[in-house]
């Protein structure tokens, strides 16, 4: 028994269901109704909601990990990117809302942003550049925003900007590289090729879904890549964790006055010190986990089930010299940072038991380690520690399966696994989740199938003024359920968001 294309959202937050929708919630939020004002609410929302830091690599198939382009996961789940990766995702949610975009790279200075076609309030259709990753934008001479074109023309708008322009506060005046923005003259412009893809969770029975607001533990987290070298980092630390926007600035102010309510209760010191923040606390990635029982639901929750008897929640072979060779199948929105496997296997010596995991739907596979003669029980880790070793890992997955395999040659077996719990640790980007907000909020939840006998519920933990509150939305059959709560505070900061759930029941 299972439930396919589940989401869920609350209408006071933009959607992380695909980066289409988050940009039209987005405007939706802001009571954009023309290009321009849909424009500039993206531009804000972008920075309340995407973090600077590494870019990300994952698997790429090919037996080694490769920079990732996906703007859904770079959005939803890593959270974080250099300049390259936050005009990828601009460029893909504003399109895909029905702006005209288009991204923007100035080849000698390596750096990336994007253009938005619009027609301004002195009624001329043009190029309006952003770049929220650096935290500017220019107005010309007009008081609209400034093209590539216009920057490169006229430098002043940029050295000597007219009176009533935002002040680009670049989150950091050193690295901000305003003395050469002018320099838009030898732009290339990128037709980006665009998914449209929509994030879901499928389920199985009894599977379970956390997601959590806070960091992920350090020795659990998603490893990357050095952006540059290749090369993992070298203090032993994930680099892509954490951003590295601090709430002051280097001028001595609160350079996010609007977002710091949106971002109190999440921002933590960071590991260490060698990003530009120094150690100061900023916001970091969100964790989460998918936990299920599996042998508590038989054969049906099983893609493919081989020479295998269930009976009271326990896994047995159907006899001896026979393989027993059960699959399980793990399909996530957001990038998997490690699995634990905790198991119970009772029987005599001679007995054998093993789990493997595959990325290819059982093409090929990779044992894990475990005592495999029975009676036995521990359990087993797999995630960052493999990722640095060069072993096989589920980081950076966001699909696997996994086998469990048994044989006997006992005339009267008794070999059974009678207790496995799964657990598969997720990164994703906390800022995009349905948070609860000061006032209404209306609460979703969605599935495209759901069996016979299933029923999905969703529940938000927070607290406010010290006191946990839980409010829950519950899903009989296929289409759509909500309910309403309203917060009745003055400022986000007054919401800890601890985590939402989600139950396949």
């Amino acid at each position: 028994m299972s439930a396919k294309g589940i989401w869920l959202g609350n209408d006071a937050w933009p959607s992380n269901k695909s980066c289409g929708q988050f940009a039209k919630d987005v405007f939706r939020l802001a009571d954009a109704k023309i290009d321009k004002q849909k424009a500039l609410a993206f531009y804000d929302w972008f920075t309340r909601c995407m973090m600077r830091g590494p870019n990300l690599h994952k698997p790429n198939g090919a037996g080694g990990y490769s920079r990732c382009y996906d703007p859904l996961v770079l959005l939803t789940s890593w959270g974080h990117g250099e300049c390259t990766f936050w005009g990828w995702v601009a460029t893909e949610c504003l399109n895909g809302a029905g702006l005209k975009t288009r991204r923007v790279v100035v080849h000698d200075q390596g750096h990336t942003y994007y253009e938005v076609w619009y027609k301004g309030d002195d009624g001329v259709e043009q190029w309006h550049a952003f770049d929220p990753y650096l935290g500017w934008y220019f107005l010309n001479e007009s008081g609209e925003v400034a093209s590539c074109e216009q920057l490169a023309a006229n430098p002043q708008l940029v050295q000597n900007p007219l009176p009533g322009h935002p002040v680009p506060p670049g989150h950091h005046p050193e690295r901000s590289g305003l003395a050469h923005r002018h320099r838009t003259e030898d732009q290339l412009f990128i037709d980006q090729a665009h998914r449209f893809e929509q994030n879901q969770w499928d389920l199985q029975k009894g599977m379970q879904v956390t997601i959590n607001f806070m960091p992920e533990a350090p020795n659990k987290a998603l490893f990357t890549h050095h952006p540059e070298t290749g090369e993992a980092p070298v203090d032993g630390r994930p680099n892509g964790t954490h951003c590295d926007m601090a709430e002051i600035s280097r001028l001595g102010f609160r350079q996010y006055e609007k977002h710091i309510p949106y971002w109190r209760n999440y921002m933590w010191a960071t590991p260490g010190k060698t990003q530009m923040n120094e150690g100061r606390p900023v916001r970091w990635h969100g964790a989460g986990g998918l936990r299920w029982k599996p042998l508590l639901y038989g054969a049906s929750v099983t893609c493919d089930a081989r020479n295998a008897r269930f009976e009271n929640g326990c896994l047995k072979p159907t006899g001896p010299h026979d393989f027993t060779e059960v699959w399980y199948h793990f399909k996530l929105p957001y990038l998997v940072s490690w699995l634990s496997l905790d198991y119970d296997v009772i029987g005599a010596g001679g007995d054998f038991f093993g789990f493997a995991l595959s990325a290819d739907d059982r093409r090929s596979w990779w044992s894990l380690p475990t005592r495999t003669h029975a009676p036995h029980y521990g359990a087993i880790f797999n995630g960052q520690e493999e990722w640095k070793t060069g072993q096989p890992s589920v980081q950076g997955l966001t699909e696997f399966w996994l086998r469990i395999d048994m044989h006997t040659h006992s005339a009267n077996p008794t070999l059974a696994m009678q207790a496995l719990d799964v657990a598969v640790g997720f990164q994703h980007n906390m800022y995009v989740q349905p948070r609860l907000v000061p006032g209404r909020n209306r609460l979703w939840l969605e599935a495209d199938q759901l069996d016979d006998g299933s029923k999905l519920q969703a529940e938000w933990i927070y607290q406010i003024e010290g006191k946990q509150l839980r409010s829950t939305v519950t899903l009989d059959g296929q289409g759509g359920a909500d309910d309403t709560v309203a917060a009745q505070v003055d400022s986000p900061a007054e919401i800890l968001m601890t985590s939402v759930k989600l139950n396949c029941l």
